[in-house]
């Protein structure tokens, strides 16, 4: 806690015991005590009134949302996503803690995630994810709408959602497959999330839209790793999925052009977003299921009504998928577009008489392309 702060900075703390949000009021002379006021609770969103001192002992990270002052907690979550980080050496957090207590902030974000033996740094991060783009989806998400009844909202939603080129897809309740009862399956549209509660609505959810939605080909469906989804929707209601983009699929093929090997592991959806959109680690929605207690955790899905906190991980998980496959698009895309950078220059920027040879051996390929390959082979040795 060694930076100095502007009073009324948005920042976002993450601590031993979760991750707050809260608008700077003072920090003590030593820089031991800082205090924040009108907080928000991640990932909850729960606001509390007041004023609240964090210690230096239990602050793991401080990330500035905010450049200027703050004019007050009227919008709905004004987090930023350009991050001024405050680094310290961080404690270990047992996973013993509690559920609720723990975010993971053990692991520091700019550290290359556990991901396989052979995995390397395999991707960029994105820079072009900016703070209006972060504002919008946490926007989306936070005005999700839960649909358990065949309604006007139903059919309102359904229109909205097939309107959408692409659109991101959340499944809870398919952790086991054939074997699955699904309890929500969420869908996010640029603008806006639907929650469709399948254990109320049961089988008319599916017969009066989002069965024709998942099998049409004009809607792509982004999902990270669809097996146990399709596996769970083919099997319990007679759902085969189309048009399908899996951005674990398409993290496992970018690491395999980089590294000229498939990985070991896949990676999880909130490996994904920490490693290629760079979002801070306690906005990321994870999933807490706890080893050798899948079944007692997954049941929690089917409690009603449905918990705030379940709500706000669903919607996260949908709403930055679809700006997940924008940045795993353009990774897998990268070859591609160096080889027609190749195609575009090779004539052009060659001597008259290299560009006659280049006309009579138009059938072949470019040694130059072929260079170009050599050569990502030899950095990846």
């Amino acid at each position: 806690m060694d930076e100095n702060y502007t009073k009324d900075q948005r920042l976002f703390l993450e601590t031993l015991d979760g991750s707050v949000e809260g608008t700077f009021h003072s920090i003590d002379p030593g820089h031991n005590k800082i205090t924040l006021k009108k907080l928000v609770i991640h990932p909850s969103g729960r606001r509390l009134d007041g004023m609240y001192h964090y210690y230096r002992n239990e602050v793991l990270k401080i990330r500035v949302l905010e450049p200027c002052s703050y004019t007050g907690v009227n919008k709905e979550n004004e987090a930023a996503g350009e991050w001024n980080l405050m680094r310290k050496p961080k404690t270990n957090v047992h996973s013993n803690k509690a559920i609720g207590k723990v975010t993971n902030t053990d692991v520091v974000m700019n550290i290359k995630p556990a991901y396989g033996s052979n995995r390397q740094d395999s991707g960029s991060r994105n820079e072009n994810f900016t703070v209006e783009k972060y504002d919008e989806l946490i926007k989306a998400a936070q005005h999700s709408v839960v649909i358990d009844r065949i309604a006007d909202v139903y059919k309102k939603a359904m229109e909205n959602i097939n309107k959408e080129p692409v659109v991101g897809v959340h499944v809870e309740g398919a952790r086991f497959g054939r074997r699955s009862k699904v309890s929500l399956l969420t869908i996010a549209t640029p603008s806006q999330v639907f929650i469709f509660d399948i254990q109320t609505l049961g089988e008319l959810g599916f017969k009066n839209g989002l069965r024709e939605l998942l099998e049409s080909k004009k809607v792509e469906k982004v999902i990270h790793n669809c097996r146990l989804v399709s596996d769970c929707l083919y099997h319990k209601h007679n759902v085969t999925l189309n048009h399908i983009f899996d951005t674990q699929v398409a993290d496992i093929t970018v690491t395999k052009q980089n590294c000229k090997e498939y990985p070991r592991c896949v990676r999880s959806l909130s490996e994904c977003l920490s490693f290629y959109l760079h979002l801070p680690d306690s906005i990321i929605p994870k999933v807490q299921v706890r080893a050798g207690y899948i079944a007692m955790d997954s049941a929690k899905w089917m409690k009603r009504p449905l918990l705030i906190e379940h709500q706000a991980i669903v919607s996260k998980s949908s709403v930055f998928l679809v700006e997940l496959r924008k940045k795993l698009y353009e990774e897998m895309m990268k070859p591609f577009h160096q080889a027609v950078n190749v195609f575009c220059n090779v004539v052009k920027n060659a001597e008259d008489f290299e560009a006659s040879e280049h006309q009579a051996n138009d059938k072949l390929v470019p040694m130059e392309l072929l260079s170009l390959y050599d050569q990502h082979k030899e950095n990846h040795k």
